[in-house]
């Protein structure tokens, strides 16, 4: 049965190929404007995280494993 509604709560946001993230929960494209809680209320740390998955720069911005 096709979802109806989803709120895209960043808890199911997941970041996928070509810096863009995708809903876990129904499997849609998101952007900023689409995610709950809203971005401006979402704290710098995510942001940062989200913004440097759309640049590219997650594989050279993550910690090494030790």
């Amino acid at each position: 049965m096709p979802m109806l509604a989803c709120t895209h709560h960043v808890t199911w946001i997941a970041p996928a190929e070509g810096g863009k993230h995708q809903c876990l929960y129904c499997r849609e494209f998101v952007t900023k404007k689409d995610i709950f809680p809203k971005w401006d209320d979402l704290g710098p740390d995510f942001q940062k995280r989200w913004d440097a998955h759309e640049k590219g720069e997650t594989a050279a911005a993550a910690p090494k494993p030790a």
